[in-house]
């Protein structure tokens, strides 16, 4: 018998490679983490993942795919989160899920990942960012993230 892990676990190889922005259920996105729904709303509550409510939804709440992507989830996702702080969660979503200048036409999303996510033309310094060490693509997305809050307050 197949559990809800499985089934995340064949969509991050095929559906949420292509949509990082898919709406995983608390019970999806937990098991994926390999962790129980109480450790999923503490994680929430200390601002480390988030969730939306999509605009559809009367009752809910839908979790990025990405949050449980390997190379996102944990310290990198943890760090990117604490930068943009207080910020709601529809704002968070559109930060993860924009291309910005700040990241060379690229998507936080696909700089922490390492790959673009869709088939374009990429400048040389995107493909050069997107190839360079963990650290130095979360550096970039922490900078854009840092850029998004202070606009936001001012």
């Amino acid at each position: 018998m197949k559990t809800v892990n499985d089934h995340v676990r064949r969509d991050r190889e095929g559906e949420l490679e292509r949509d990082p922005m898919n709406g995983l259920t608390a019970l999806e996105l937990a098991e994926a983490l390999e962790i129980n729904i109480e450790e999923l709303r503490r994680r929430e509550q200390a601002g480390e993942l988030f969730s939306v409510l999509r605009p559809a939804q009367r009752r809910g709440r839908d979790y990025p795919a990405f949050q449980a992507w390997p190379d996102i989830a944990g310290e990198p996702l943890q760090r990117v989160m604490k930068t943009l702080g207080g910020l709601e969660s529809t704002d968070r979503y559109g930060f993860f899920a924009g291309v910005t200048d700040l990241l060379l036409g690229l998507t936080p999303v696909e700089v922490l990942s390492g790959s673009a996510l869709t088939a374009r033309k990429l400048e040389p310094e995107a493909r050069l960012l997107l190839s360079a060490s963990m650290e130095t693509r979360l550096q970039a997305v922490v900078i854009a993230a840092d850029a998004l809050v202070h606009l936001r307050a001012a």
